[in-house]
């Protein structure tokens, strides 16, 4: 009866204490168990001698119990040390486990991936990449996210929102602890209705050419008055303050505006490249006088990233570019 209480005793001990100790040591102390001796131990876990003892010698300290019986031949676990290795050998299964589930999780697509960006850029990417990124991964669940930038951000850096994996913003991020990697640079030009221009002929070569011009301005280039760009004949930069006589919070109402002959609109190519092809708009601009605007893939930092938004996050920097006009 006395020996159940001890055996009793001796389990709840191990069990209690076990938390205490770090996965090499129980690693350690198992080889030992399984060479029965300290220098084949060490020999199997390519590590000097002397680790391997002040490992095994911390861990029967802190015990106040012998692990093993050491004798001429070797070492033997104690009657205790056969209670430890077994559930040390337990507890180091259910880690591996851990340690499969976790890269099996990383590893896997299956899941969502929340895309932050202007409705334009959703739009665009709706139309041409996201049909053929689902077919070639059916387990990723894509959560679009309309994110409006506004003019404060203009001054001061896109906010990364919580619940946010992904942003593409034409502003680098508040935040410096996130990542923001160049995305593309969006083509940009000057476009009208051809009614508008049979009624307000536009030849732009200087920024004075767009004074007398009703505009369309969009609230992240700064509310009423934006500063539009582009290149002169000569090469040179030419910016003008426009002032709006329509605001608007993205490009969708701000195209349509532009289709219904209400004035002039300052939008990326890509953005208006069907209606350039169906003749609704007119671009005011050459190719040669358009500049690009830069926009930000934005993430937090890889390690913290699920495998599935880092694929993502890799897909877009290398496809996009390829369909932009």
């Amino acid at each position: 009866m006395l020996k159940i209480y001890i055996d009793i005793d001796i389990y709840l001990m191990v069990e209690l204490r076990m938390k205490d100790y770090k996965f090499d040591e129980l690693r350690i102390v198992l080889a030992i168990a399984g060479q029965g001796s300290i220098t084949r131990a060490a020999q199997l876990l390519l590590m000097p001698q002397p680790n391997v003892s002040r490992a095994l010698a911390s861990i029967e300290r802190r015990l106040g119990l012998p692990l093993f019986n050491r004798h001429k031949h070797g070492l033997t676990p104690s009657e205790f040390g056969q209670h430890f290795l077994l559930q040390a050998e337990q507890l180091l299964e259910q880690q591996r486990a851990l340690q499969a589930l976790a890269d099996q999780h990383k590893r896997s697509l299956a899941g969502g991936v929340t895309l932050g960006a202007p409705i334009g850029i959703h739009a665009f990417l709706a139309r041409h990449l996201l049909a053929p990124l689902q077919a070639q991964m059916p387990e990723l669940v894509l959560d679009l996210r309309t994110r409006i930038p506004s003019a404060t951000e203009r001054q001061y850096g896109a906010i990364f929102d919580s619940d946010c994996d992904l942003l593409i913003s034409p502003f680098q991020p508040q935040n410096e602890n996130l990542i923001a990697r160049p995305l593309i640079d969006f083509r940009m030009g000057i476009f009208a209705s051809v009614d508008y221009l049979a009624h307000h002929p536009l030849t732009l070569r200087q920024a004075a050419d767009l004074a007398p011009h009703r505009c369309i301005t969009l609230s992240m280039l700064g509310g009423q008055r934006n500063l539009w760009r582009f290149r002169a004949a000569h090469g040179e930069i030419q910016q003008c303050e426009v002032n709006g006589v329509c605001i608007c919070d993205n490009l969708l109402p701000a195209i349509e505006l532009a289709r219904q002959g209400i004035g002039l609109l300052y939008a990326p190519y890509y953005a208006v490249a069907a209606d350039l092809q169906a003749g609704t708009l007119q671009a005011c601009l050459t190719d040669a006088a358009s500049l690009p605007m830069r926009s930000y893939l934005i993430y937090r930092q890889r390690h913290t990233l699920p495998h599935r938004v880092q694929v993502l996050a890799e897909t877009l920097l290398n496809t996009l570019p390829r369909h932009v006009p």
